[in-house]
């Protein structure tokens, strides 16, 4: 039997697991863009689950594709990230960075065969960006210029950063980790897995340690941070996360729209 064209039927999803391959087709030549989510199990203090950095960026993801379904596909996320100065807190799971760059490649690679011509991924853990980064570039050289793929932050935003500014003005510039804003976000979105009663500030004493350091030292993190945390938790509450959330929902829909927009040009071989 020959398999039924659903060419023009709409696909009303967002969800690329919950689609059947003759959606996933649809939607492939409707030219939406191909989201993924990434993060790492990972510790966050003794106040904040493992799943922090993914549940965050997928949740974020899957909101912001929500305001614009008939141009996103959200694919499943990529779970697991590289973090081996973490590992001395049991539950850090971390993949050599050679093995993280060859499966989400061979993930976005994949979507680019099926004809997914615009890929992005979504990053929510820092140690994850500069393998993201080299797994974007090189998903454009292998599919000869066919796919344009791109990886960012979730918080990347003007929208996300003016509200950070405005609700913790004392933390600007010193983004830590599982702080006030990491802690904030959580309970914007699932507060009952928060036990804040158990967090204790850690003053960030050396910059060289934060996140967005401009001469950045990647230590073993027990070594300066004895519970997991570097920076500060006081503040942290479950609406200022639901500030921070629909500002990073707003701002990450508008950069969907933004590349789903974009053209992109051919390349041309001057040989």
């Amino acid at each position: 039997m020959l398999c039924p064209d659903v060419h023009n039927m709409a696909v009303n999803k967002i969800l690329l697991g919950e689609m059947t391959w003759m959606e996933c087709r649809e939607v492939i030549r409707e030219g939406r863009i191909a989201v993924i989510p990434a993060g790492i199990q990972e510790q966050h203090g003794p106040h904040l689950p493992l799943d922090t950095d993914i549940f965050i960026a997928d949740q974020i993801v899957q909101r912001a594709a929500a305001r614009v379904p008939d141009q996103v596909v959200v694919v499943a996320p990529i779970t697991h990230g590289h973090s081996p100065h973490h590992m001395d807190f049991p539950g850090t799971l971390t993949i050599d960075p050679r093995h993280m760059l060859d499966y989400v490649l061979d993930v976005t690679m994949s979507l680019a065969y099926h004809g997914f011509t615009k890929v992005l991924i979504v990053n929510g853990h820092g140690s994850n960006a500069p393998v993201l980064d080299l797994v974007a570039r090189q998903t454009i050289i292998r599919s000869e210029g066919k796919c344009a793929c791109a990886s960012m932050f979730y918080m990347e935003s003007d929208e996300y950063d003016r509200a950070a500014r405005e609700l913790f003005p004392e933390l600007v510039d010193k983004w830590g980790h599982g702080d006030a804003i990491e802690t904030s976000l959580y309970m914007g979105l699932r507060p009952e897995l928060v036990q804040l009663d158990k967090a204790h500030d850690s003053p960030p004493g050396d910059l060289m340690m934060l996140g967005n350091a401009k001469l950045p030292l990647r230590l073993w993190w027990s070594s300066f941070s004895p519970e997991g945390i570097y920076g500060y938790v006081e503040g942290s509450s479950e609406d200022k996360g639901k500030k921070l959330v629909a500002a990073a929902v707003e701002g990450l829909a508008k950069v969907f729209e933004q590349f789903h927009a974009k053209a992109i040009p051919p390349r041309a071989d001057h040989h």
